[in-house]
């Protein structure tokens, strides 16, 4: 027989709007790989050449949709010349 007294408190909090926008940034895996247009290998590859920063906790694996903006933006090419002579 259960003598504790019931709590009050539920034992689960609600998430606020804020919170949950703040945790739909992170993506699983083959969300991250969508967003950059590449295959699950290409992102473990970029992952584990550190040009991509992953969230490790225990096994799993989350990426900042912040941080994958940012390693797009570091590849984009600014400028395209043509230095070769005329022809």
């Amino acid at each position: 027989m259960d003598l504790r007294k019931p709590s009050s408190r539920s034992q689960f909090t609600t998430l606020t709007d804020p919170e949950v926008s703040e945790l739909s940034k992170l993506l699983h895996v083959g969300d991250a790989a969508k967003f950059l247009a590449v295959s699950k290998r290409t992102l473990q590859q970029l992952t584990a050449d550190r040009s991509v920063a992953q969230i490790k906790f225990g096994r799993n694996v989350r990426y900042d949709i912040a941080d994958l903006r940012r390693f797009i933006e570091s590849r984009k090419i600014r400028e395209i010349g043509w230095k070769g002579g005329a022809l």
